[in-house]
């Protein structure tokens, strides 16, 4: 009976639903169609309810949505659910105010459903719901309200983001400033540069992180002066990921850094000389080598620390040899050894050096390390050295308990390279480190599989 009672209700409403899609039905039809989506939907029967909700999404007329978001609140939460994603799919504004009540409703289910839904059928009027959901929930309801800011449309949705932020509550702006971001709204950049001298932390950080986005070269004078007024440290190292991300925009790559060495000799602060320096290096502009050189000299340590990180993080070898200069000469402990990380990286980095050049260097960094720390640094980078006379190095630290470890990790990355023009030399030092390392270390594994494709025994 029950059978018999379903199949006529689905293919009543099957033919109620096609008139009204493909043959514009007369209201008391439509009235009908609807009526009956209305009582399965009320219903427990959830394969009707998948039927329905595949009819009404292509139900046209105004009047069908405004009909079906009237009702939606007096459904329980799944169909509740189901509707919200049925009126999403026939995007018709009609249906904005019971999707806006919606995402406020009790269940946390209608409320991500509905806050998806104004992804679709949302416009400007929907930001500062959408901007505050995502700032006092979690989980899969924040998702969905962030996912649902950045996608609205609307020729009104960018500005009226734009002009929220500067009296919205931190966490509410923290949440516009990001939507900024991922809609790429250009026009943000003179908002965004205001809210990255806020008095709130966190809109500081998020304004810095999206203007790395949304700011141009024409910006970075106003960039440069965010760095050089930074209020904290964590501002700062932002500030300089900003601008030098900024910078990489210029095309001349001999220009880059033109904004930061036009500011820098006006500055006198210590801290605003070393954070120019340090983007200097992030940057990566070789104009600004002969700065950094001479800053090695400055008679401020401070000065002279921000200098040598800079060039240690040049994303090209040329400064190599001052900062050995400065690892081997220098009366400051704390800049020997940061002179020496940054040899040690730079020689790691792609050059026209030979192996013999190279092996050479990594000599020197290895008589300079200090400590065990810092020759474990000078062995790691020793590894991409792929010679016969780099492989002998690194094995002839295998048995110093300190550093066995990273002498091991080096000979095996150095025979892997040479295994195929010196298949004796790699497996001799292969076989070595099998015998001293345990059956549980991956090492073992590693040289045990160089040795499998040189195939000795």
């Amino acid at each position: 009976m029950k059978v018999t009672y379903l199949i006529c209700k689905t293919v009543t409403l099957l033919i109620l639903c096609s008139c009204v899609v493909y043959s514009g039905a007369a209201e008391p039809a439509q009235d009908d169609a609807i009526g009956i989506v209305l009582e399965i939907l009320k219903g427990s029967d959830q394969e009707m309810q998948a039927v329905a909700i595949s009819m009404v999404k292509d139900m046209a007329g105004k009047d069908v949505t405004e009909a079906l978001a009237k009702e939606l609140p007096n459904l329980s939460a799944r169909s509740q659910v189901m509707l919200l994603s049925a009126l999403s799919d026939r995007g018709d504004a009609a249906a904005l105010p019971a999707v806006n009540a919606a995402a406020k409703a009790e269940d946390p289910s209608v409320r991500v459903a509905a806050l998806r839904a104004l992804g679709q059928l949302g416009d400007a009027s929907s930001v500062e719901l959408l901007a505050h959901a995502a700032a006092t929930t979690t989980g899969e309801e924040r998702k969905a309200a962030c996912d649902s800011l950045y996608r609205l449309r609307g020729a009104d949705v960018d500005q009226t983001i734009i002009a929220a932020i500067p009296e919205a509550e931190p966490k509410v702006k923290v949440e516009l400033i990001d939507a900024v971001g991922e809609r790429n709204i250009r026009q943000g950049v003179s908002i965004l540069l205001g809210t990255a001298k806020d008095s709130d932390r966190k809109v500081r950080i998020q304004s810095l992180r999206v203007l790395k986005v949304v700011a141009g070269p024409a910006d970075m004078p106003a960039l440069v002066d965010l760095l050089v007024n930074a209020q904290s440290s964590s501002d700062r190292n932002e500030a300089q990921k900003t601008v030098a991300a900024v910078a990489h925009k210029i095309e001349d790559e001999n220009r880059q850094a033109e904004a930061v060495l036009a500011v820098l000799p006006k500055v006198k602060s210590v801290d605003g000389r070393c954070s120019l320096l340090g983007v200097l290096g992030k940057i990566g502009d070789n104009t600004a080598l002969p700065v950094l050189m001479a800053a090695l000299k400055d008679e401020n340590a401070e000065v002279q620390t921000a200098a040598i990180r800079a060039l240690s993080e040049w994303p090209s070898p040329e400064p190599i040899n001052d900062l050995l200069k400065v690892a081997e000469g220098s009366e400051n402990k704390v800049h020997r050894i940061l002179a020496l990380r940054g040899f040690v990286r730079l020689l790691g980095l792609e050059s026209k050096r030979s192996a013999e050049e190279l092996l050479e260097m990594y000599k020197k960094a290895m008589n300079l390390a200090p400590d065990v720390g810092e020759k474990q640094r000078v062995l790691s980078g020793l590894g991409n050295v792929k010679s016969p006379a780099a492989l002998k190095i690194a094995v002839s630290y295998l048995d110093d308990k300190a550093l066995s470890k990273e002498a091991s990790s080096a000979a095996v990355k150095i025979a892997s390279g040479i295994c195929d023009d010196f298949p004796k030399e790699a497996a001799e030092a292969l076989k070595k480190i099998i015998a001293q390392t345990k059956e549980t270390d991956p090492l073992r594994g590693q040289a045990q599989e160089v040795i499998d494709k040189i195939g000795q025994p």
